[in-house]
């Protein structure tokens, strides 16, 4: 996965995330998994990868630089995982 993929992912999910109202398209079930099997895809990778950084000074470097991505796509799993978690109409 690119770092524009995973933009484009979390820009897709602001945008359609609070989209339940009568008039527009929510996202289905297997969007959202797909979503999220991508996104968890992200994350496993990015621990993977800051676990081998040699030393606490090279993986607070890593946590300077990927830090922020790391949050939203946490945030964005637990939010999708809720998301399909509730029952819809």
């Amino acid at each position: 996965m690119t770092a524009n993929d995973l933009a484009c992912d979390l820009e897709w999910w602001r945008a359609n995330r609070h989209t339940p109202a009568a008039d527009t398209a929510t996202p289905d079930d297997a969007t959202l998994r797909d979503l999220l099997a991508r996104l968890r895809a992200w994350k496993v990778q990015h621990d993977e990868d800051r676990a081998q950084q040699p030393g606490p000074f090279l993986k607070m470097a890593w946590d300077g630089v990927f830090g922020d991505e790391d949050e939203r796509v946490a945030e964005a799993i637990r939010q999708i995982e809720d998301a399909l978690a509730t029952p819809r109409d």
